[in-house]
């Protein structure tokens, strides 16, 4: 069988789940931090294609996702949804992999469907108190609705200014400072366009997951886990937190030191080490279709897009050409607009 490498989808009660596939061997699914997508976890999920075939699912109403159909109250909601949509793929055991949102997908699935789990790696994931917990509900998820003057892109921008300098990014004094260089302004628009495509519902799985995010559900896995812990995570403090409680020998704690480059490599490494003796996964084709995205017709303006800027007015800039050239969309719409004139140019 050759390796795979592209987008997919399924439909599963209508809707679509989307996700990449790539590489061979026993099945891995990684699952991503909100508002963010699959796509995020590709870089890491390339270095693990020549050991496993790997999945990464956009979460529903994420990326090209389908929101599900009801409003979801739990993270029971999406996990009985992938469930579906993993028996229609026909995967029946593998290892997940998630990272903050995702990593509380993982937690709750393992759970839920353990005789499918062969193993979970959590990365980012974390143990808060209820006081600050709901502290996190009440400050953290800002109505980030499109309007048509633009005012919510500088709620947008403030927000991943504030990622990585503070956590919870609400709360701006030393004792929630992190105290570290600021993400490069690259990182920091891509951040932004993840908000801007998740759209006003960009917090639903994202709330569901701090709800969640409790040493106890840990403890609960019968499922053989890691915890990854590095230095330079915003959480780290929180994911000490969640290490500082006893766990059962199937659940251990693995130290990362080192820059960016060799946690990558050592996660990578532990996650190979930890490839479980199954066989290699054949995928049935004829359960998949080619996502095609349908790309929004409208008059985006000759020039490329403003380019990034520190202060974040090149979003509000961009808003404001395609307003011009497009004066009869709505507010939903010409974000939907931005999103793409910015991802194709």
């Amino acid at each position: 069988m050759q390796p795979l490498n592209f987008a997919r989808f399924i439909k599963v009660n209508q809707r679509k789940l989307h996700f990449y596939t790539l590489g061979q061997g026993p099945v891995l699914v990684m699952l991503h931090p909100s508002p963010s997508t699959g796509e995020a976890l590709l870089p890491l999920a390339k270095q693990l294609a020549s050991e496993y075939m790997v999945f990464c699912i956009d979460t529903p109403g994420y990326g090209e996702s389908d929101a599900l159909v009801e409003n979801p109250t739990g993270l029971t909601d999406y996990t009985s949804f992938l469930h579906l949509a993993f028996g229609e793929l026909g995967l029946k055991q593998f290892s997940i992999y998630g990272s903050a949102t995702g990593a509380q997908l993982a937690v709750r699935y393992g759970l839920e469907y353990p005789e499918e789990v062969s193993h979970i790696f959590l990365d980012n994931s974390a143990h808060f108190d209820d006081a600050l917990s709901d502290k996190i509900l009440e400050h953290y998820f800002p109505d980030l609705t499109p309007c048509l003057d633009g005012g919510h892109l500088t709620e947008i921008w403030t927000i991943v200014s504030k990622l990585f300098q503070y956590f919870p990014w609400c709360f701006t004094t030393e004792e929630y400072a992190l105290n570290r260089p600021q993400m490069p302004l690259f990182v920091l628009h891509l951040i932004a366009m993840d908000y801007l495509k998740a759209g006003s519902t960009y917090d639903t799985a994202y709330k569901l997951a701090f709800q969640h995010e409790r040493a106890k559900y840990v403890q609960q896995l019968r499922v053989p886990t890691t915890i990854f812990r590095w230095n330079n995570s915003i959480i780290t403090k929180y994911v000490d937190a969640l290490l500082n409680h006893r766990f059962d020998k199937h659940i251990q704690g693995f130290m990362i030191e080192g820059d960016a480059n060799e946690r990558t490599q050592k996660m990578v490494t532990h996650i190979i080490e930890k490839r479980a003796n199954l066989s290699t996964f054949d995928i049935n084709l004829k359960m998949m279709r080619k996502s095609l995205k349908n790309r929004p017709y409208y008059k985006s303006p000759e020039s490329f897009p403003p380019e990034a800027r520190e202060d974040g007015k090149h979003l509000k800039e961009a808003w404001e050409d395609l307003i011009k050239n497009n004066p009869d969309a709505d507010a939903a719409t010409i974000q939907e607009y931005l999103v793409d004139w910015y991802s194709n140019n």
